[in-house]
């Protein structure tokens, strides 16, 4: 690659500046030959970029020129950082529209600032003077985030890769195509792709012919049902679209799409969709399907605190909070004969069998104080089985949210001889979000005997965490290999995917010690998708 000062290089003679004075005066008509010239490089003058990153700069103009093809290279800001330049070629639509636009592109942070503006110069070099080659540093890059052993290309938020020399933006067709080709080299099995700003999925035909089983295009502006066509190339087992806007559309409209495109799937969006081919009903419903990871988090956050130290959930619970409970006995289940619910009963609110109306707002338990009390004081310890959650959003806007959970817990024995009792529940919160955090306003619980159903497949999932060898004995890694072999044996400990092993021990500096002890709480918290583990 020849580096190239754009701020600085001296342009060819015969070159065209475009501008807002210069367009009034009809040059675009002018020029089309150099518009059309594949040879010819264009020079990019961006001003009003002061504070801004590259990455942000050359989005803002991309996103202008949607979805029309324009690959910036070559970019560069003055010593001031008020103009920024960049140099691309075979872009004749992408600058017309521009022009069109009268060469000013909106300010990437707020509609309030001042936009951006833009002058061209048509022609400034030709491709003999300039060379570019990416193919190289892009290799690279793909290598680092292939895993051989998993067969996992991770593409996620590819163009801030800190080792890209250019911006490489894989919502820009030309550009996620150039990529995808380079990356079937690899033979990936599983290719992530969130976080991308994607909006067509053309540049998948490239991949036609491989061996991807899974896909992750979660997180993108992936906006209309058919945009999905091109997965029709792929066997697919296993397809994440979560966080796309063609995910608001009507649910049966969207399995239908999804099911004619790819017959073979077997898991949409972390559900399973059937059974040797029977289909299955979804277990977790989300009004809005962006918010999995708020309610997921909070309902982490909320049974771990419950089942631990239930005095840590004080600032969860708006000041102004309400609680109640209501139980009911069930007749003709396996846990009928132990079923006595009178502990429940002496505060419970059940409306239908109140003889004295008063207590019914007594038991209306407002205050975090008081509900608090009520938790410690009034209410048995409990474990709580989040295999047996079904979680339904069924209301959410930016200020609030109602969840509904439904499964079983166990109220823990006082002594040896005593028998853990099952309890299913339902329980929903209503709550009030600022700032990507929630409290609750109103908690609404429910209580049974549980079904038989529930005594016979409830705390069915238990693992052993894996015997912790004592840290002097495991010294930090100190090469590549050792690395790779720190994974391995995490991954052998906890059958987790090697990505996932991985994820664990960074988080933890690769102390094995700190990586197998997070990954019990984290297992214990159901923080781990079932894809992460090991068939």
């Amino acid at each position: 690659m020849i580096l190239v000062s754009l701020a600085n290089q001296q342009r060819n003679t015969d070159s065209v500046l475009l501008n807002a004075r210069t367009l009034s005066t009809g040059i675009l008509q002018k020029t089309s030959a150099l518009l059309q010239n594949p040879k010819c490089w264009h020079r990019f003058i961006v001003t009003n970029t002061d504070g801004l990153s590259r990455n942000e700069i050359l989005k803002a103009v991309l996103d202008g020129v949607h979805p029309l093809d324009l690959i910036p290279v070559f970019y560069t800001k003055d010593q001031l950082n008020a103009n920024s330049y960049f140099m691309a070629r075979n872009c004749e639509a992408a600058i017309r529209k521009l022009c069109d636009n009268q060469l000013v592109v909106d300010h990437p942070i707020e509609k309030g600032y001042s936009p951006m503006t833009l002058s061209i110069v048509l022609n400034f070099s030709n491709t003999y003077d300039i060379k570019i080659d990416v193919q190289k540093n892009v290799s690279t890059v793909l290598n680092k985030r292939f895993h051989p052993t998993s067969k996992v290309l991770n593409l996620d938020r590819f163009h801030d890769d800190p080792d890209l020399t250019e911006f490489c933006p894989l919502s820009q067709p030309k550009i996620m195509y150039f990529v995808l080709h380079i990356a079937k080299a690899l033979a990936p099995e599983e290719v992530i792709l969130s976080n991308n700003c994607i909006r067509l999925l053309t540049p998948l035909d490239v991949l036609f012919g491989s061996k991807v089983k899974r896909l992750d295009l979660s997180h993108n502006e992936i906006s209309k049902l058919n945009d999905l066509n091109s997965l029709k190339y792929f066997s697919l087992k296993e397809l994440e679209l979560t966080g796309n806007p063609l995910c608001n559309v009507d649910l049966k409209s969207y399995m239908s799409k999804i099911k004619s495109v790819c017959p073979t799937l077997e898991m949409l969006d972390g559900e399973l969709l059937s059974i040797d081919k029977f289909p299955t009903t979804k277990k977790n419903s989300f009004a809005c399907r962006n918010s999995t990871d708020l309610v997921n988090q909070f309902l982490e956050y909320f049974f771990t605190a419950y089942d631990r130290d239930r005095s840590d959930l004080e600032g969860l619970y708006h000041s102004n909070a309400m609680f109640s409970l209501t139980c009911v006995y069930l007749s003709g289940q396996i846990s009928s004969g132990a079923a006595s619910l009178k502990l429940y009963s002496n505060i419970a609110r059940n409306l239908n069998k109140a003889a004295d109306f008063a207590k019914t707002f007594e038991r209306l338990f407002r205050g975090r104080e008081n509900i608090m009390e009520v938790f410690t004081t009034k209410l048995p310890a409990t474990q709580h089985d989040p295999y047996s959650f079904t979680t339904d959003l069924i209301y959410k806007t930016d200020t609030c949210a109602v969840v509904v959970v439904t499964g079983v817990c166990s109220e823990c024995p006082k002594s040896m001889l005593e028998r853990a009792r099952l309890l299913g529940f339902t329980r929903s919160f209503s709550l009030e979000i600022k700032d990507a955090q929630c409290v609750i306003t109103n908690d609404l619980l429910h209580l049974y005997n549980s079904l038989s159903y529930q005594e016979k497949n409830s705390f069915q999932v238990t693992k052993e965490p894996a015997k912790v060898v004592e840290k002097e004995l495991i010294p930090k890694p100190q090469s590549e290999s050792e690395y790779n072999e720190l994974v391995s044996t995490l991954s052998q400990l906890t059958n987790l995917k090697m990505e996932w092993a991985k994820k664990c021990l960074e988080e933890c500096a690769f102390d094995l010690k700190k990586a197998l002890q997070l990954f019990v709480d984290l297992y214990k918290g159901d923080k781990f998708p079932a894809t992460s583990f090991l068939d």
